[in-house]
């Protein structure tokens, strides 16, 4: 009987083990290593800028990815372009509206394997308490520290978001077009 109970245990014991394998935590972003910039033309002009703090929580599946998820949460006051007044319009109700829609938040739906570390992920961006659809294309790469390279480039249409009324809605002052850079560096699960 003893015998029994002890290989129960061990049984028991040995599937626990391998459920806490397989819901592993997501990776989680190292902060000074991980960047998001942006680039938007004004009158024809690169206004670059990047956010200073979001969060990104991150969970590829090499061999299964489709099992994987991602989601990126940015506080939009963190924005900056370098000059402070440009980032206080930015962030006001006409642009970000920071006051009403403090974070821009991306969720996937889906990500498929592309070819070997190259990864498309399916999902919704939601700038302005408007949410859209947004296919990115990332790249994925295994650091000798352990840590995963996320990398990956889309462009947004800011009049889908309700980004930019009033005067800078005006054609050729500001592009409809922003260009999105997203680069972390992510530390493997606990």
């Amino acid at each position: 009987m003893l015998k029994l109970m002890l290989k129960t245990f061990l049984l028991l014991a040995a599937l626990a083990a391998l459920t806490a394998e397989a819901i592993a935590t997501p990776r989680v972003v190292v902060p000074n290593q991980s960047e998001i910039l942006f680039t938007v033309k004004e009158m024809g002009v690169p206004v670059s800028g990047r956010f200073r703090r979001f969060e990104a929580f991150v969970d590829i599946d090499d061999t299964k990815p489709e099992r994987s998820k991602a989601e990126l949460r940015i506080e939009i006051r963190s924005l900056t372009t370098g000059n402070d007044d440009a980032d206080a319009i930015a962030v006001d109700a006409n642009w970000l509206d920071a006051v009403h829609a403090p974070y821009a938040i991306y969720k996937s739906s889906a990500i498929r394997s592309v070819s070997p570390g190259r990864y498309e992920a399916k999902g919704a961006l939601t700038i302005r308490n408007q949410t859209r659809d947004l296919i990115m294309q990332f790249t994925s790469t295994k650091q000798a520290s352990g840590n995963l390279d996320v990398s990956g480039e889309f462009v947004i249409n800011r009049s889908d978001f309700g980004i930019g009324g009033g005067e800078w809605h005006e054609a050729n002052v500001v592009a409809k077009e922003i260009a999105v850079i997203v680069h972390l560096v992510l530390a493997p699960g606990k």
